[in-house]
């Protein structure tokens, strides 16, 4: 390998890669579908059971950016961590942009038209680039969080600030969005004191550099795993309830801001860690994992192009009556049809290492 890299933290990469494209699948027809029926059951269980994705993403980052042997240079990061990011949300931004505008027909309206409706585009972030601000954010204000985290009393002071996060964030968040009594009053008082952390992820990306440094003890880990599973089911049972009484479909009992994903994620991060992380990989098979995981930026950008040419072509989670079968098996050819994008994306001068 070129450098060395984490085998089981590409695994997770490629896992969370693997489970936004199987969620956005699910998600074609999560809309405009009985909510009584099997296959959107079906596809709540997919938006619930895999939503440790972005979470994990993002916890990812917080172990590799915020490991005590790194050091941070000011130039280094905005040069090769930022701008790269940030060429690439612009480029993806512009791109699936006049991809909207072709497909509708807009280019028939004329220049000026065309013109004024990328720049309407491109002003806000196309469904799943929320991301690459988001990770910009947390990037800015890494070398802060660097020092914080890694001083002498770094892992008290992470204690602290996880404590607060799941307080001031996830707390009000699970209060807010539970059918409690009082729960107007809850939300008021739950939300007295809300400074944000900057961003409002900035818990999973602490959480990320936490479990990756300290772990938990063997007891707590398996509460971790238990309590885990348990609370990501009983959100999707909850969501399904939910949708069923209001007639229309409920998601946040599983977002990521929620104590059952917040406590799901750690539990697949610490089971990748932990288990995962003891398979002694051959040199061959640990090459083929880290070019994988080297290509799930790129499939997560250019994902959604195919599903929408495939969706517009008739081919989605729909194709066939067993939705369980359906999904991850349009979910297969969006994965394979990006990942072969990105491997020749990758071969353009120049532009290639910047885009993906």
């Amino acid at each position: 390998m070129k450098k060395k890299r984490i085998i089981w933290i590409e695994l997770l990469r490629i896992a969370a890669c693997l489970s936004v494209v199987l969620i956005h699948t699910a998600s074609q027809h999560f809309r405009d579908i009985p909510i009584d029926t099997f296959t959107w059951k079906v596809s709540n269980f997919y938006h619930g059971f895999l939503r440790f994705t972005v979470p994990s993403f993002i916890m990812i980052s917080g172990c590799l950016y915020l490991n005590k042997n790194r050091t941070w240079q000011l130039k280094k990061l905005w040069l090769r961590n930022i701008l790269p990011v940030a060429a690439a949300y612009v480029f993806w931004q512009i791109f699936y942009s006049a991809y909207r505008i072709i497909v509708s027909g807009g280019l028939e309206r004329g220049g000026v038209w065309v013109m004024k409706k990328m720049l309407v585009n491109i002003s806000s972030a196309y469904f799943h680039l929320w991301y690459l601000p988001m990770l910009i954010g947390l990037m800015i204000i890494t070398p802060l969080l660097w020092e914080f985290v890694n001083c002498k009393r770094g892992k008290q002071w992470e204690e602290y600030l996880l404590i607060l996060f799941m307080i001031m964030k996830l707390l009000p968040y699970t209060i807010t969005n539970l059918p409690l009594p009082w729960a107007d009053h809850l939300e008021v008082l739950t939300s007295t004191v809300q400074p944000g952390l900057v961003t409002d992820l900035t818990g999973y990306y602490i959480l990320g550099h936490y479990l990756y440094e300290y772990g938990l003890p063997k007891k707590l880990e398996r509460i971790v795993y238990g309590l885990g599973l348990a609370l990501i089911l009983a959100a999707v049972g909850l969501c399904q309830w939910r949708s069923i009484a209001l007639d229309r479909p409920v998601q946040v009992f599983y977002e990521n801001y929620t104590i059952c994903t917040f406590i799901w994620t750690a539990a697949v991060f610490l089971f990748f860690k932990n288990y995962l992380g003891k398979i002694e990989w051959s040199e061959k098979a640990g090459n083929i994992i880290c070019y994988i995981g080297g290509t799930t930026f790129g499939v997560y950008l250019v994902h959604a192009f195919f599903r929408d040419v495939l969706h517009r072509m008739g081919f989605d989670s729909l194709i066939i009556g067993n939705t369980i079968l359906s999904v991850p098996m349009v979910a297969s050819v969006i994965l394979i049809l990006s990942f072969l994008a990105v491997v020749i994306i990758r071969r353009i001068p120049l532009l290639g290492k910047w885009i993906v």
